[in-house]
């Protein structure tokens, strides 16, 4: 629930791209910008992840039920469900847990 409450800040006030997204997220967990190989592999997941929910709308459906705060219905699911999943591995790196 905190990766997609993140990542619907990242949609709605990080910027009109991918890369403004992704600096806003790493300004938040990480505290620094993103070293250019990060970026090449977190852009290379978030496509990987909008494929996947791309051909498999229930499952982003269902991974945006989880949780007691309603996804914002504004978003597209397939999208919101990407970046959630995206900003949930950036939670789960070891500099982020040892902050």
């Amino acid at each position: 629930e905190a990766a997609r409450f993140l990542a619907q800040r990242a949609l709605t006030e990080g910027g009109p791209d991918d890369t403004k997204r992704l600096d806003f997220v790493a300004r938040r967990l990480l505290a620094r910008p993103l070293k250019p190989q990060e970026r090449m592999i977190l852009e290379l997941g978030l496509s990987d992840l909008e494929a996947h929910y791309g051909d498999h709308p229930t499952d982003a459906r269902a991974l945006l039920a989880v949780g007691e705060a309603k996804a914002n219905p504004a978003i597209a699911s397939e999208k919101l469900a990407a970046w959630t999943m995206l900003v949930n591995q950036m939670m789960n790196l070891d500099e982020v847990l040892n902050q």
